[in-house]
């Protein structure tokens, strides 16, 4: 008997050590699902929606004028506001806009000019507050992008006062910064993007090419070239994918003018017809 029991303990030996291989396998598989981010998501639109010049060549020629941003939304995933720049927005047009767009649609709104042109992010702390308050609304439906903050182009490198600006921001608010002076691009100001999760906006326009940095979990690009080419806008394209791979969510934006090429733009960038 005694040598039946030593028998069964060699017997079972061989499946405690398969049992204890497969849960290490599984660890290793969890461990390495771990490391993979998941795919980012592409959102493409344009600088404003309401233009009256774009009837005709994006908007149905007789298509009435309260009709746009419900049109609009059927094609693209996200638009620019600029109004918000010149006039603190109410919570009732907000609202409004709201009910016009199917759930995921986002607005990324620019930040208002006494917070970025008048008091140059000093002392701003109020003004921001109330923005974010308005803004806030459209958390619901999952319409809030990213918020916006444009310097001007005279506005030089300020560390320090980057630094409190950036710790004013809720988490539940994403904002992409914008600089156009030339002191801003140093590795000081990408740190700082990247401690409190902010992107640097990559603005491209006929005179300036934008520096590729990526500062947080999802970019913000401004295509503001009054002309692409096919082989412009396919290169963009494989920037997106690149870095959609690589977990991060990109917001587009192409350049508004009269006619009406930017829609056109957006949607060769959708992949929805050539240019």
């Amino acid at each position: 008997m005694p040598h039946l029991r030593r028998l069964g303990k060699e017997k079972r030996a061989p499946l405690r050590h398969l049992q204890e291989d497969v849960s290490s396998l599984l660890l290793c598989c969890l461990c390495k699902e771990a490391f993979i981010p998941s795919k980012g998501k592409l959102y493409v639109g344009t600088s404003g929606y309401s233009y009256k010049q774009w009837k005709g060549s994006f908007y149905p020629e007789k298509l009435p004028d309260r009709e746009m941003l419900s049109f609009y939304a059927k094609q693209f995933s996200t638009v620019e506001i600029n109004y918000s720049f010149y006039r603190m927005p109410k919570e009732a047009m907000l609202l409004n806009w709201a009910g016009q767009i199917p759930q995921g649609f986002r607005f990324a709104l620019k930040a208002n000019q006494k917070i970025t042109h008048i008091q140059r992010l000093k002392n701003c702390e109020e003004t921001l507050k109330r923005f974010l308050e308005v803004a806030s609304v459209l958390h619901e439906g999952d319409h809030l992008g990213p918020i916006l903050v444009q310097l001007p182009p005279n506005f030089k490198f300020d560390q320090p006062l980057l630094e409190d600006f950036l710790a004013l921001r809720p988490p539940a608010f994403q904002f992409a910064f914008e600089v156009r002076h030339a002191s801003w691009y140093q590795e000081e100001t990408y740190a700082l993007l990247r401690k409190h999760d902010t992107a640097l906006v990559l603005a491209e326009t006929d005179k300036d090419e934008p520096r590729e940095v990526i500062t947080a979990d999802f970019t913000y690009v401004r295509l503001r070239r009054e002309i692409y080419t096919p082989k412009q806008l396919s290169a963009w394209k494989k920037k997106f994918k690149t870095w959609m791979d690589q977990g991060v969510d990109v917001y587009v934006y192409c350049k508004h003018e009269d006619e009406g090429k930017a829609p056109a733009y957006a949607r060769v960038l959708l992949g929805k017809h050539s240019s």
